[in-house]
């Protein structure tokens, strides 16, 4: 049984090898709490970032306005960082949180009412 005669098989077994690297390279954001009330707290941990790496914050707030934050701290040994925001602008918030090394990207979304 060789590859040749079967195109199809070897396509399934390449996607399955490069899929995990694929899934790996990118962060996860977990927004706590997801809906907040205008002035309190919002919680971002992120993870998947290489140990001691610096991160870059970029937020799309309702009516076209943006921002960016640089935290000061690095990720922790396990490449997790918690990042706190105060929710200013009642609607719908999207942040998108790159490792400034490994340019690896996340994106997450919170509600203000």
């Amino acid at each position: 049984m060789s590859l040749k005669k079967f195109p199809l098989l070897a396509a399934v077994v390449c996607a399955l090898v490069l899929a995990p690297a694929a899934l790996a390279a990118s962060l996860t954001i977990k927004t706590t709490p997801t809906r907040v009330k205008l002035g309190h707290s919002v919680e971002m941990l992120i993870s998947g970032l290489k140990p001691g790496e610096k991160v870059k914050g970029h937020e799309v707030a309702p009516f076209g306005q943006t921002r960016n934050i640089y935290p000061s701290r690095r990720a922790n040994g396990a490449g997790q960082i918690l990042v706190t925001v105060k929710a200013q602008i009642k609607g719908k918030h999207t942040w998108t949180c790159t490792g400034r090394t490994s340019h690896r990207k996340g994106t997450t979304v919170y509600y203000v009412k």
